[in-house]
């Protein structure tokens, strides 16, 4: 494995005194140190340095001899002077070992050269004479002189003067690590291993890049056909893992070390109070100085005060102490918990009680945060936490119930939920927890909190009415003290009301459920509450104010993710991208799609998987076309699929499945869909209620393809005049559109002219573009006949060019008439580049730092723009366009 990156950084830390290599067993520090001694020697360089290595071991402490061998190395360099001065040191002749450095150095700094000196497995040296020594000679070496030493640890040498100074070049662990791109072409390339992404990711986890652990298990894979099991229980008790972390770390260490390490592996991170508290002694301070600087922690903070061990070796010491000490292990979980329960540390408060099996405490410290958290959309530390709660605890106390039936709500297991609904009801009925009577106003609050409960509930099994009646009862009965149940009782009738279709009454609730959020500092409710105000907006048709909406919430997403978006924005990075595909800016639409799936997954999938439908449908046109695209919306599928049990997102996913169907051209399985659709099924000579209305259309798209006709203007009609009257224009457009084909296929040229501009005349002060374009070529003969009645041919003309169709025979289209390098964008050329040189889509996502389906989307775009179908064609067109 080369490793030219490292390599890189050792040459520009030439210019320094010394390269510091520290990092633990088995990170690569010899092979790396090799490997650019070996760049030299080949001849890459013009200018190469001359080197020197001396490999060090335990018995070098004595000062003569570290310094006989330290100067017969450095025979390459000073031939002649090397062997005066071992003469001198033999002899002792020269009045002390400094003395016969000065000369030394004179010597050196006399050689015009470049040259490297490599102390390798420094570690071994713990003279303090010897150190004094290296940090005389490292201070008086000449310009062109440089020292490189590897290290387990940290040396004492004036490591913070020279970096003060410039003159320190380090790489530590971390630059050490195998990348993900490294681990897999370790496994895949240099040991043929052929292990999937998915395998590669969990190994990569497992060993932190840990060069030694992943050649140990590559060796292990080797001939096996159990991989993934293997991967699956791949750990620090593997028995080559163990033995060489035995031998080449645990065992080095003092008893008192030991046992120090073997206590505190039970903890996720390591400060010196905590470890204090856990071990019942007062050292840990000093305890934890000695693992730093032994490199066996690593530090969590700029402040050397939070540490954590690797990952493979803390699950050796949690084996080991598991063996030795088990009877220890309930009581150091146990002390943990109390030491995180005083510094209101919660979660891991609750982590470590759970630990220690200490049930009564951990129910208690998850009854004081759960329902706050799961109100907050913060669902998996409380998922987590209650799996490990026996049930009938659970069922014994009213706020676990209500906790937990929260969770299984939002997870689309309704009956569940309702069943724990129940059991919390009936224990209040009764008027105590755990024998201790509870005050009345506790007792309202645990009430409005099943309430509101209810009426989610309600509103997942499609009785909107219902919902909309509790949630009302709820928020009059709502007190001061609970901003987060007021929080998403307006959440809540906000939705209900959009699914009703009455968008005034939405907004007003969502604008709430935004405004008590941001009070509350509720960032999930807010984010979603804006997403979907965003989606009203869209539905209006007033897409620049949706757009605007959407990319206010993606901001404050980031700004409250520290950077990185918060899975609450999921629904505003869809509504985005139907904005986007709408404006026709196709690369951008199908990069927040993609963000918008991957967020709906790391929050609450059921939000994806019912409200953000109809924005995907819009989509269906690139599936088979947009790889990326196709990947992320079975996504969508797999999730709606996951939540059948909630008719509202079981009937929109169906009828989703079908427009799929009718954009790749497969009617059958439409029809299928049509046939099969479960009651109340929809009629098309009854205009539906609003939440049935994606269906409705669905239906009229069938027939349309179907050649069925007769009376679909007509019942077309119906439902724009009721869209209208509510404001949904973005909805009388498509139903515009619908009309026109219909009529033109009928015959009725005039009707659907008439109905062509009425949707134009809406669409273009918004610059919808797609929903004309994926009509395909009804419509484009539909707009050549606008543009022959000059009707509106500014907005027609630009329609009928994305057709591929030039408004005047002399003219070329715009892509033709482009050069080749505008041809593509930055990033698109960027991609390209990579593709000539070999790279897979993985290693192209790598060197771009962004996912694998990013890059399958500039693929597809690269494909579109240069009329080719496949990474062979597409780099010979390149080449022929000049591009490459």
């Amino acid at each position: 494995m080369r490793r030219p990156h490292l390599v890189a950084r050792l040459d520009a830390g030439l210019g320094c005194k010394l390269t510091l290599i520290s990092a633990p067993a088995g990170f690569g520090k010899t092979t790396l140190l090799s490997e650019w001694v070996r760049s030299h020697e080949s001849g890459i360089h013009k200018a190469r340095p001359r080197f020197a290595w001396l490999s060090v071991d335990r018995d070098d402490n004595d000062r003569d001899r570290f310094w006989t061998y330290f100067i017969a190395a450095l025979e390459p360099i000073i031939a002649d002077y090397s062997k005066s001065c071992l003469a001198m040191l033999k002899t002792r002749k020269a009045p002390s070992i400094k003395a016969v450095l000065a000369r030394l150095i004179n010597e050196m700094a006399e050689k015009p050269q470049v040259f490297v000196l490599v102390l390798d497995d420094y570690h071994e040296i713990t003279a303090r004479s010897v150190h004094e020594d290296l940090a005389f000679l490292i201070d008086h070496l000449p310009p062109q002189g440089h020292l490189a030493i590897a290290t387990r640890n940290d040396p004492p040498l004036p490591l913070g003067r020279l970096r003060g100074r410039g003159q320190l070049n380090e790489l530590r662990t971390t630059d050490l690590r195998f990348t993900i791109s490294e681990v897999t072409a370790f496994f895949n390339e240099v040991m043929a291993l052929g292990l999937s992404h998915d395998n590669i990711k969990v190994m990569e986890s497992r060993t932190e890049g840990w060069i030694a652990s992943l050649g140990m298990a590559a060796l292990s894979m080797q001939g096996r056909t159990d991989i993934n099991e293997f991967v699956k229980s791949f750990n620090g008790t593997h028995r080559h893992i163990k033995d060489y972390l035995m031998e080449e770390v645990v065992q080095r260490q003092e008893a008192s070390v030991q046992s120090f390490l073997m206590q505190t592996s039970i903890l996720d991170r390591l400060s010196a109070p905590l470890c204090n508290a856990v071990t019942g002694h007062d050292d840990g301070q000093e305890k934890l100085e000695h693992l730093e600087h032994a490199n066996l922690l690593l530090p969590l903070d700029d402040n050397r005060t939070w540490f954590r061990y690797h990952r493979l070796f803390a699950d050796l010491l949690q084996g080991r102490l598991a063996r030795v000490q088990p009877d220890l292990l309930s009581a150091l979980h146990r002390r943990a918990s109390e030491w995180f329960e005083r510094k209101s540390l919660t979660d891991e408060a609750i982590h470590h009680a759970l630990a220690a099996k200490d049930f009564d405490h951990a129910a208690d410290l998850i009854e004081s945060v759960a329902v706050p958290l799961i109100s907050a959309g913060r669902l998996s530390a409380p998922r987590i936490w209650l799996s490990k709660l026996p049930m009938e605890m659970i069922r014994s106390r009213p706020w676990l119930c209500i906790s937990l039936a929260s969770v299984h709500q939002t997870g689309g297991q309704l009956d569940v939920a309702e069943s724990l609904i129940d059991t919390a009801e009936s224990l209040l009925s009764c008027g105590h927890i755990d024998g201790a009577a509870e005050p009345a106003t506790v007792h309202l609050r645990a009430r409005i909190h099943l309430g509101t409960l209810r009426a989610w509930l309600a509103l997942s099994r499609g009785d909107i009415v219902g919902s909309v009646r509790l949630g009302h009862q709820m928020l009059q009965q709502v007190q001061d003290d609970q901003p987060a149940v007021l929080c998403t009782l307006t959440f809540q009738l906000g939705l209900a009301y959009w699914l009703m279709g009455e968008l005034t009454k939405a907004t007003h609730y969502l604008d709430r459920a935004i405004l008590c959020g941001q009070e509350a500092g509720n960032s999930y409710i807010t984010l979603v509450a804006m997403g979907h105000l965003a989606d009203i907006q869209a539905k209006q048709g007033r897409l620049h104010q949706a757009a605007e909406t959407c990319r206010k919430a993606v901001c404050l997403g980031a700004e409250w993710g520290g950077g990185e978006p918060l899975p609450a924005t999921a629904y505003a990075h869809i509504c985005l991208a139907y904005v986007l595909y709408q404006w026709n800016e196709i690369d951008e639409a199908v990069r927040y799609v993609i963000k918008g799936i991957e967020l709906g997954k790391q929050g609450l999938p059921i939000t994806i998987g019912g409200m953000v439908i109809p924005d995907l449908a819009v989509l269906s046109q690139l599936v088979g076309q947009a790889t990326a695209v196709s990947e992320a919306l079975n996504e969508v599928k797999g999730i709606a699929s996951a939540s059948s049990n909630i008719m509202m997102i079981s009937r929109m996913a169906d009828a989703w499945r079908a427009q799929l169907s009718l954009a790749t051209g497969d009617i059958r399985e439409a029809e299928l869909w049509a046939s099969l659709r479960k009651s109340p099924g929809v009629d098309l000579h009854q205009v539906p209620d609003f939440v049935l209305e994606f269906e409705y259309l669905t239906l009229v798209r069938l027939h349309i393809a179907r050649g069925k006709l007769d009376d679909l203007p007509e019942l077309l009609e119906r439902l724009r005049e009721r869209a209208e009257e509510h404001g949904r224009m973005g909805t009388v457009i498509e139903i515009l559109i619908l009309q026109s084909i219909t009529l033109r296929a009928q015959g009725r040229l005039d009707q659907a002219l008439s109905k062509l501009e009425r949707a134009i005349s809406l669409a273009e002060p918004e610059g919808y573009v797609r929903i004309f374009v994926d009509e395909g070529q009804p419509m484009a003969e539909l707009l050549r006949h606008a543009t022959s009645r000059g009707i509106r041919p500014r907005y027609t003309g630009k329609l009928l060019a994305l057709f591929g169709v030039p408004r005047r025979k002399d003219t070329l289209s715009t892509r033709t008439a482009m050069s080749p390098v505008e041809l593509l964008s930055q990033r698109e050329l960027e991609v390209l580049q990579l593709l000539a040189a070999g790279k897979s889509n993985r290693q192209i996502a790598d060197e771009l730092v962004v996912v694998t389906g990013t890059v399958k989307a500039h693929l597809l775009n690269i494909y579109g723009k240069l009329d080719v179908h496949s990474r062979t064609q597409a780099l010979a067109r390149s080449r022929q366009l000049g591009l490459l």
